[in-house]
């Protein structure tokens, strides 16, 4: 009789899950609740509100270096012990007048002070929570392109395709120069779940992956449901550090809070493993959907250091 070892539960089963706690394995990343990894990408903080009175139920546990106060200063206490008060009425106005519900904005720009960079803060709300993020995104007024321009221009484009491959061609050409990334790619799913690299768009030293196919496990359920709610997926830095939420639950519901729509949200540590492999040091992707489902992503890669779009 062949023994076979037993199939375990994932280690967070019962508690809230934390990337940098529990982390994930090929066997189970089909069941890591990438929704909910407790952890953000600490090039930015995170504090989560209770919008009746704007008190901090959570806050990420880096926020003493990029908002000068420790997570478990923070709790508790009232959203402008953070952001001050000219901050928190803006916040105030932000959250009572605009649609808000599982739809991140722009809110305002903290200044930089001391060692910080100038931080963009966009808020949504989602389960009863506002939830605000605060990013150190690396970008200066001085040499940025005209994008208005250059959407323009991409748009009149797209608009003379002739056929799929043409527009999909169009899409990564012009997605590239908008982003400075050093390869973009259409990838494309077949009935099977199975992916292509329908176009690209790369660096010219660059081998080229255009034609290659990867089997459904490269983009775990998880990930590909993720993508049916949100547009975008931004992974700055690749081998960035992790931020956890402190407290990992909601101290008002005893809930996990839910991060899909977060900009910030920690990457599982299976995808910046995979990225790793290849040489990738940031990675932007974007969801390409039809009626209601994942029809393929744009794809971009980045291999000299990390890459704010």
């Amino acid at each position: 009789m062949i023994q076979t070892d037993p199939v375990l539960p994932p280690p967070w089963i019962g508690q809230p899950y934390s990337i940098k706690r529990h982390g994930v394995s090929i066997t189970n990343c089909d069941s890591e609740p990438v929704q909910t990894p407790g952890c953000v990408q600490a090039h930015g903080a995170m504090l989560v509100l209770r919008p009746s009175d704007l008190t901090i139920l959570q806050a990420s546990e880096n926020t003493d270096r990029l908002l000068g106060h420790p997570a478990e200063a923070l709790l508790n206490k009232p959203v402008h012990t953070a952001v001050g008060a000219d901050g928190e009425a803006s916040l105030r106005a932000f959250l009572a007048n605009e649609p808000t519900d599982r739809n991140p904005i722009y809110v305002f720009t903290l200044p930089a002070r001391n060692d910080v960079p100038p931080l963009d803060v966009t808020a949504h709300t989602i389960d009863g929570v506002a939830v605000v993020e605060f990013e150190a995104t690396g970008r200066t007024k001085a040499g940025e392109p005209d994008y208005y321009t250059l959407v323009k221009k991409t748009v009149a484009r797209l608009q003379t395709a002739n056929t799929l491959r043409e527009f999909c061609d169009l899409t990564a050409d012009d997605f590239r120069t908008l982003t400075g990334l050093d390869r973009v790619m259409v990838y494309k799913f077949h009935a099977d779940g199975h992916g292509e690299v329908f176009a690209e768009s790369k660096r010219p030293d660059l081998s080229p992956w255009l034609g290659l196919h990867y089997p459904p496990e490269d983009i775990p359920k998880p990930a590909r449901e993720v993508f049916k709610m949100v547009w975008i997926r931004p992974t700055p830095d690749v081998s960035g550090e992790l931020a956890e939420l402190v407290p990992l639950a909601n101290p008002d519901t005893g809930r996990p809070l839910t991060m899909t729509y977060c900009a910030l949200r920690g990457a599982s540590v299976m995808y910046t493993e995979y990225l790793k492999n290849m040489k990738v040091t940031a990675a932007l992707t974007l969801a390409i959907r039809s009626g209601g489902e994942l029809w393929g992503f744009i794809n971009g890669h980045h291999y000299d250091g990390p890459k704010f779009v």
